[in-house]
């Protein structure tokens, strides 16, 4: 009877290292994975929750960044500008150095809300080089045009010892914004 006793509690511990213990294991295993899984559930319900809410403020932030953009559109106008003023300073075969608008100007008309009544103006200083002739029919070109409001200052320069050098030119003068279709 000790031996059968023994027999079936070694049968027992056999059966328990063999089959309880990896299922066990298994059974451990597959509950962390459901717990995780459950989680990761809880989770994704809290965001998909949440996504109506992100999907508006997204939309919200869209909204205010094209009428941000809308009210900067004396950026693009500027950019026009600059290049009509280039495109004409080499249709009278002179050389444009630089273009340069204030800092405090652009800051300005970056804050500025567009309004008909009202419209930006920007003043430019502009460094050419070419002939005197050619100069002279360009700014013939900037007075007419429907964005000139005035001249800010002039000035001529050319080399004292060198004839053959180009002469120099600063052209400042007042434009409108937004003036440039009638001249296109």
């Amino acid at each position: 009877m000790i031996l059968y006793f023994g027999a079936a509690l070694a049968m027992l511990a056999a059966w328990y290292f063999l089959l309880e213990a990896p299922l066990g294991r298994q059974r451990v295993e597959i509950s962390a994975r459901t717990d995780q899984a459950r989680q990761q559930i809880v989770e994704f319900r809290r965001i998909m929750a949440e996504l109506p809410v992100y999907l508006e403020t997204h939309r919200s932030l869209e909204q205010t960044r094209t009428d941000i953009n809308e009210s900067l559109y004396a950026k693009d106008e500027i950019l026009e500008l600059f290049d009509l003023i280039t495109e004409q300073a080499q249709t009278y075969r002179l050389e444009v150095l630089e273009i340069s608008p204030p800092v405090e100007e652009l800051l300005l008309l970056n804050n500025l809300m567009p309004s008909p009544d009202k419209p930006p103006f920007l003043n430019l200083t502009i460094k050419l080089q070419g002939g005197y002739v050619d100069f002279g029919r360009y700014v013939a070109f900037i007075e007419s045009a429907p964005f000139f409001r005035g001249v800010n200052l002039c000035q001529i320069s050319s080399p004292p010892d060198d004839d053959d050098a180009p002469t120099s030119y600063l052209l400042g003068f007042r434009a409108l914004l937004g003036q440039l279709e009638a001249s296109s």
